[in-house]
């Protein structure tokens, strides 16, 4: 009966060790999952911050080529301005060339 006594205190002894590693088990499987979620929400929030420090960079850029464009966009607007206006000049003085010329060549018809 000692011998009986015994080994039941032995069974239930294994038993007590078997439920604590089972929840140690358990445990760790629930905190293993609790580091998985907030490693994926903290990656999810890196992820849409960078999204947007890249959109802000695209649009940064963009406005920039805008500018520059625009800038170069004006600079040959204002060379074209300038070359007409010299080419108008340039026209109105050989005005009175052309008509002395015609007026040279038709005096000589006659």
């Amino acid at each position: 009966m000692l011998n009986e006594t015994k080994e039941a205190e032995i069974l239930n002894e294994i038993r007590d060790s078997e439920k604590k590693a089972e929840d140690i088990v358990e445990k760790a499987k629930r905190e293993s999952q609790a580091i998985l979620d907030d490693a994926e929400k903290n990656s999810s929030e890196l992820l849409a911050a960078k999204k947007e420090e890249i959109s802000k960079a695209q649009k940064r850029k963009l406005l920039d080529f805008r500018d520059k464009a625009k800038s170069i966009k004006d600079g040959k607007l204002e060379e074209g301005k300038k070359s007409l206006n010299q080419l108008k000049a340039k026209a109105v003085k050989n005005v009175s060339k052309a008509v002395e010329f015609v007026m040279k060549k038709f005096e000589e018809r006659i």
